[in-house]
């Protein structure tokens, strides 16, 4: 319909710019945006106020003129002039019923752009060190990455998912030196895990797992880790602790406690994630950065372009030069990479496998992380605007109205299984769908549990299953249902059902306002939006008790309403389900 809009305002455009009204030379951008108060009529477009300078004319005189100069079309009733000089254009009848056709046909693509018609997109989300289990902090950023990679493939992209595997480093050393020191417990030695070691019962479950499988095999004298940390603080203590171990279990003994940490938690997290309705078409290992020489090849390009420089024995990157706050090593003095230089590579290596746009989904606390990356990237010269980098703020979970805290190293946080066991991943993906990303979020389990109309979620998939059931009984009342899409939609025509049908055209401009820009939640608002207008439509119309043919009109409304919320349910990654 604004395609149809936007092509007869650019007859008159033109027609103006013939009458030497308009600067031939001139570029218009037309924009038509949806009135909120039905007599200002149904668009509203500013584009004589836009063209007002010029054309050397007052607003309201151009707009004047353009009317005039608009071509006659059975989709438009009336134009209006409103205020400084806003054309405000009232719609036929059948110009929103035709939404109607437009959802039989096209069913459960209504609301989609054309596949593969715009951007490849990899969008990487979550990300988490595979050191513990998903918690609902990462539950924010896979029920958000995920609806935005659906959003984007709705609008018409080519998406894929990726999560970047952290299996290398020093939080992977800290995991498998604390599983080493569980094995010790369980094998009865009396030795603490250090303080900052990871304490979860996971941790415990696999070193007693290993030592079930081992026994006495890895043990190591106790009275050499204490003299290994003596007289050390904590960080350092750690540090010498994990030193002691691979030096004593050798590589092939440390690996085998390295290999069971990170495989059995990343298995966890993918079976996780996949029971939450989030599947990636590609992890991505660290460990593959080094093993290919990607980070070595990166760094030595950026030596080359006298970007890296030597002090102190390691290697820095003047991230000042690009607006970076001090410079950063990408090399330590041992010569090892830091986690810096890996990501260098893994960016270089996100935009050479040809995507248009890289889309990073991190927590808000790697803000500041943002700029040293995007000035790797100018540094090895590569476009840094092929890299959009979102931020998601953590949730905040609350129960019974009593905040619940989270650290994975002490083991005490609620993990993304024991959410969606509690309230269900319709209701979590729902939920964390409904802010912006980057907005503070206070999760509210009772009343995502609710079964009321206070709940969104459940109000949403309440009109869906509500249609479903005005179906059942139309069946049961041998109501014919067949053939919808041939209804007498001229039947419409009900405040109610104006409004409800002007919800159901603006689907594809949501979709397509989402993912521009990358606003998940505008479908969820959306979908309030349809379903508060459905129910007060129910509420108020007796449709199964109505004659034909307005009967089967208004079972045609309902079913396209059903669809729609189904198709949107869809997008967020919610079911849309049919009995309540």
């Amino acid at each position: 319909m604004k395609d149809q809009l936007h092509a007869l305002f650019s007859q008159a455009i033109n027609t103006l710019k013939s009458n030497q009204v308009i600067p031939t030379d001139h570029q218009v951008n037309l924009v038509f945006e949806r009135t909120r108060q039905k007599e200002h009529g149904d668009f509203a477009c500013n584009i004589a106020m836009m063209l007002a300078k010029p054309a050397r004319k007052n607003p309201r005189e151009l707009a004047a003129l353009m009317v005039e100069a608009l071509p006659s079309d059975p989709l438009i009733t009336k134009v209006d002039i409103a205020g400084p000089g806003f054309i405000n254009v009232f719609l036929a009848s059948d110009a929103h019923t035709s939404v109607l056709k437009a959802i039989f046909d096209k069913s459960d693509q209504y609301g989609l752009g054309k596949p593969n018609s715009k951007q490849k997109i990899m969008v990487e989300f979550v990300s988490a060190n595979p050191t513990g289990p998903l918690h609902v902090g990462h539950g924010r950023g896979a029920a958000y990455g995920d609806a935005l990679a659906r959003v984007l493939t709705a609008a018409g992209n080519q998406v894929e998912r990726e999560y970047y595997v952290n299996d290398a480093g020093r939080q992977m050393d800290i995991l498998a030196v604390s599983v080493f020191i569980r094995y010790l417990q369980a094998m009865g030695l009396s030795v603490d895990l250090p303080d900052n070691g990871y304490k979860g019962q996971y941790v415990i479950n696999m070193g007693a797992s290993l030592a079930q499988q081992h026994g006495n095999k890895y043990i190591v004298s106790i009275d050499d880790i204490v003299k290994a940390r003596s007289n050390l603080e904590d960080e350092a203590a750690l540090d010498a602790t994990i030193a002691l171990t691979k030096e004593r279990l050798g590589a092939k003994g440390y690996k085998l406690f390295f290999d069971l940490a990170l495989n059995s938690i990343l298995d966890d997290i993918k079976q996780d994630l996949s029971e939450f309705g989030v599947d990636y078409d590609t992890w991505y290992s660290e460990r593959s950065l080094f093993d290919s020489g990607k980070i070595e090849r990166a760094v030595e390009k950026l030596k080359a372009s006298g970007d890296v420089y030597e002090k102190g024995g390691a290697w820095w990157f003047r991230t000042t030069d690009y607006g970076d706050e001090k410079d950063r090593v990408v090399v330590r003095d041992n010569g090892q990479p830091t986690y810096f230089a890996s990501d260098i590579a893994y960016h270089q290596d996100k935009l050479d496998r040809g995507f248009d746009l890289a889309i990073n989904v991190w927590g808000s606390d790697h803000h500041g992380y943002i700029p040293r990356v995007k000035a790797a990237l100018q540094a090895l010269g590569l476009d840094q605007n092929r890299l959009n980098v979102l931020l998601v703020q953590f949730a905040v979970l609350y129960r019974g109205g009593e905040k619940v805290g989270m650290s994975t190293r002490s083991g005490e946080f609620v993990t993304l299984r024991e959410l969606r066991e509690d309230i269900g991943s319709d209701a979590a993906r729902f939920f964390y769908a409904q802010r912006k990303s980057e907005q503070h979020m206070d999760f509210d389990l009772d009343l995502a549990k609710a079964q009321n109309n206070e709940n969104p979620m459940y109000y949403v998939q309440y009109a869906h299953a509500r249609i479903c059931r005005l179906f059942e009984n139309a069946v049961g009342q041998s109501i014919d249902v067949t053939n919808l899409a041939d209804a007498d939609f001229d039947q419409l025509g009900n405040d109610q059902e104006s409004t409800l049908l002007t919800a159901l055209q603006r689907f594809p401009e949501v979709v397509e306002k989402a993912a521009q820009h990358f606003e998940p939640h505008q479908i969820t608002y959306y979908l309030k939006d349809v379903a508060t207008a459905y129910h007060s439509y129910y509420n108020s119309n007796k449709v199964l008790d109505t004659e034909e043919p307005r009967r089967k009109a208004m079972l045609a409304l309902s079913a396209a309403t059903k669809q729609v919320i189904y198709n949107g349910l869809t997008i967020i990654g919610v079911r849309a389900p049919e009995s309540m």
